[in-house]
């Protein structure tokens, strides 16, 4: 039995090889498989102290096995091997808490996203969204007061744009009539909110480009998909402003088969040994033309959607400066520098970190209405301007 075991250790780098060609057609070694790294989240297993309890008990045991399980030499290797059987025999994954659902012809969706459109999940009740809207209205009509621009910017899902790559299973049986975005935008119209429903505009532009606005690999918008949301963010900031800010323009479109970056974000997290990165990826050259004079200061609060438009607007130059508050609570990006820090959002100074600005545009992707980021954002910055009304 011995002898067997030794066998098997021995071989099992050969057999790794073997089954690494056989999925991929090329060779572990020239890949360099020993240097892979997992993509996502993996907690720390602290290495367990052996003490007699323990033992008796068999903790340490148990600690033992999951510690060897993260930190043995081989185990990215073999998470990539079992990854990929899953993948390419079943269309499967079970990497981000199995939350990658493999679509038709490879798509790769978010099962919150596919939830959402297939309306799985029920919406929020009418009188809470219209209590939110209220909000919302009093918000842009105080900041109004303050010389300040407010535009509420609907981010579009990858599901609700590309629907017919969704697994039949998942919308034969709704259970709801309908979904939190088509309950909004009646109610934004209702109380005259300034927004841009980048759901509508991206749908459009689906049907105009031949380049994908949502890349295969990906579950955030393209630079391409975001352009044209942007274009007509900026027309309406400039109308609200009174300033001439320029136009945007697509001066060149290179399409080619090399994602990078959110492009390319879900097919990293399923850590396989060949990802599918062979699909169409657009790569816009956006310019500002026309005669414009740049604005001060924006204040973003919303999602990741908000990451590639702020992009835009950083290498166009349309402001001076930006502060991005991801989530309103986890993270402040500052441009242009793009730096980073954690937030206090009791400490925020709402004279001198937001009222400076003359822009605050609130991003809510068609599937996050219910995100508790919105009513913690909307409570607090109404309760200083209510207290606060002539600073």
């Amino acid at each position: 039995m011995i002898v067997i075991a030794i066998l098997l250790i021995l071989t099992l780098p050969l057999g790794s090889m073997v089954i690494f060609e056989l999925f991929t057609g090329r060779s572990a070694v020239a890949l360099g498989y020993w240097r892979l790294e997992l993509v996502g989240t993996f907690p720390d297993v602290p290495r367990p102290d052996f003490t007699i309890q323990d033992w008796l008990n068999h903790r340490f045991q148990d600690n033992a096995s999951k510690w060897f399980s993260r930190y043995f030499g081989a185990r990215t290797l073999f998470v990539r091997l079992g990854n990929q059987v899953n993948y390419s025999l079943f269309g499967t994954s079970y990497m981000n808490n199995q939350t990658i659902i493999i679509g038709k012809q490879s798509q790769l969706y978010e099962v919150a996203y596919i939830n959402n459109y297939c309306k799985l999940i029920h919406p929020m009740p009418q009188e809470h969204a219209e209590a939110h809207v209220k909000e919302i209205a009093e918000i842009q009509d105080r900041l109004g007061q303050h010389g300040m621009a407010f535009v509420l910017l609907i981010s579009p899902s990858k599901a609700a744009i590309y629907p017919e790559f969704i697994p039949d299973i998942f919308c034969r049986s709704p259970k709801s009539t309908s979904r939190d975005y088509e309950n909004f935008v009646p109610l934004l119209d209702k109380y005259k909110i300034n927004y841009v429903d980048g759901h509508a505009i991206t749908l459009a532009a689906k049907t105009r480009e031949q380049a994908p606005v949502f890349s295969q690999g990906g579950t955030h918008w393209n630079y391409l998909g975001a352009y044209y949301t942007v274009e007509r963010l900026l027309e309406m900031i400039e109308a609200l402003t009174h300033q001439s800010i320029g136009r945007l323009s697509l001066q060149d479109l290179e399409i080619d088969y090399k994602p990078s970056g959110t492009d390319k974000d879900l097919a990293e997290l399923l850590n396989l040994i060949s990802p599918p990165y062979n699909y169409l990826v657009p790569h816009p050259t956006i310019v500002r033309e026309g005669p414009a004079q740049d604005l001060g200061k924006a204040v973003f609060v919303g999602g990741s959607f908000i990451w590639t438009v702020l992009d835009i607007l950083n290498f166009t130059n349309i402001f001076q400066a930006m502060d991005a508050y991801y989530y309103y609570k986890l993270l402040l990006k500052s441009y242009p520098a793009k730096t980073s820090r954690s937030i206090d959002v009791s400490q925020i100074d709402w004279n001198k970190d937001v009222l400076t600005s003359q822009v605050l545009v609130l991003e809510i992707n068609e599937i996050n209405f219910s995100n508790e980021y919105l009513p913690a954002f909307l409570s607090d910055i109404l309760g200083h301007l209510r207290a606060n009304p002539h600073d």
